[in-house]
């Protein structure tokens, strides 16, 4: 009978650890520019009010009336668009982290673009199954703000990161 050895080292493939300060972070500060952008770019570029978009990401949480009068500024419904926008963009910024954690910043920001790029994916042509108003957005500012959001996640999660494990002057 062979004798067979298990090695009780670390594993061959598995997640990596991440900086949890750089991955909420850079999350927030991603998500923050991604709303920036979709409140400037809206009206901008389409002439809608830019409060639409935040009445379609408070729809998530608040259902379709939410969308009833999209030109409106609604604390309620923006309060919770916010909320909703923010608490996604922190699970999907961590999630983009474990992936990210062991490139080089070039790799990173270029896999986060690419990591944005199939959130849009995801959020308006999968998501659309349960809050079909995203279809509407489907458009050239969504797919950039996605794409921006993304490498903006990995590129600050990366200088961040870098931060702290720089020694202290």
């Amino acid at each position: 009978m062979a004798n067979i050895e298990i090695p009780h080292g670390k594993p061959a493939i598995g997640l990596h650890p991440i900086n949890w300060s750089a991955a909420i972070w850079s999350s927030v500060i991603g998500g923050l520019v991604f709303a920036g952008l979709e409140v400037l770019m809206v009206p901008l570029f389409q002439g809608v009010s830019p409060w639409a978009p935040l009445h379609m990401i408070g729809a998530i949480a608040l259902g379709p009336s939410a969308m009833a009068s999209p030109d409106s500024f609604e604390p309620g419904i923006i309060g919770t668009a916010v909320v909703v926008h923010m608490a996604l963009a922190i699970l999907y910024g961590v999630v983009l982290a474990f992936v990210i954690s062991r490139l080089d910043t070039g790799m990173a920001t270029a896999i986060g673009a690419i990591y944005g790029f199939a959130l849009y994916l995801v959020n308006f042509y999968v998501f659309t199954k349960w809050f079909p108003w995203f279809a509407n957005a489907r458009d050239w500012i969504s797919i950039f703000t996605h794409i921006v959001q993304g490498a903006l996640w990995a590129y600050l999660y990366m200088v961040l990161d870098r931060r702290t494990k720089s020694p202290s002057a």
